[in-house]
């Protein structure tokens, strides 16, 4: 076998490998994709007659925002047993807390 000879068998050997490989990767990608379609969920439309309470961007529900008030007010009430003062519950958002792990 002379060198040239020994290249191009190299060459379609090589090329032949990496379409295999390439061609089963399509092919792995393409089963995923199929099944990403078939097992999506469907979105189930919620009932109109049910009222939902509205919420705010964060979620906070109305009542949510009531019990909150509720517990302030009787902290604050157990904390200054004689003495109350005069508080308004202007805002109540969501906390983002930040671990330092």
């Amino acid at each position: 076998m002379s060198f040239q000879e020994i290249v191009r068998i190299a060459l379609v050997d090589t090329v032949l490998g990496m379409g295999t490989v390439f061609a089963i990767l399509i092919f792995i990608s393409i089963c995923i994709w199929i099944m990403g379609i078939l097992c999506r969920e469907k979105p189930k439309a919620a009932p109109a007659a049910e009222a939902a309470p509205a919420a705010d961007e964060d979620g906070i529900t109305p009542e949510m925002i009531a019990a909150i008030t509720a517990a302030v007010h009787q902290f604050i009430k157990d904390q200054n047993a004689g003495n109350e003062e005069e508080y308004i519950v202007r805002n109540v958002r969501r906390a983002t807390w930040r671990h330092t792990s």
